[in-house]
């Protein structure tokens, strides 16, 4: 039984991970919870509420695939690229603490579900 669920499950994580910060879509305020900033600026506000709808994206699509084995492969592409870039960017500036330490902590919880996933997707295929 645990082998029937462990490719769901694993899904299921990587979509939990990337749907929780979007609380931004509906109440802007989160915004500083969240990353420890107060967007005062109009564009720095839509930037951060688009981020959020596409890690909604990107999470609702996981958690597709946790129940529909045909999207699978674009659920995978769509988070790797997710947590691989916000991890590059994140190594690239210096690894800074505060909230984005917390989301790079968040995206490396997630990468042994989605390489889990991945293993198992592809190596059907």
């Amino acid at each position: 039984m645990w082998t029937t669920l462990a490719v769901p499950l694993a899904f299921a994580v990587v979509g939990i991970i990337h749907l929780l910060p979007v609380a931004p879509v509906f109440a802007p305020e989160m915004l500083s919870r969240l990353y420890g900033i107060a967007p005062t600026d109009t564009t720095l506000l839509v930037l951060m509420r688009h981020r959020a709808l596409l890690l909604a994206l990107v999470g609702i699509l996981c958690l597709w695939a946790s129940w529909s084995p045909s999207v699978r492969p674009a659920a995978l592409v769509a988070a790797a690229i997710n947590v691989a870039g916000f991890l590059g960017f994140y190594a690239l500036y210096g690894m800074p603490s505060g909230a984005l330490r917390t989301i790079a902590i968040a995206d490396l919880v997630a990468i042994p579900p989605l390489a889990y996933a991945a293993w198992k997707t592809f190596a059907r295929a």
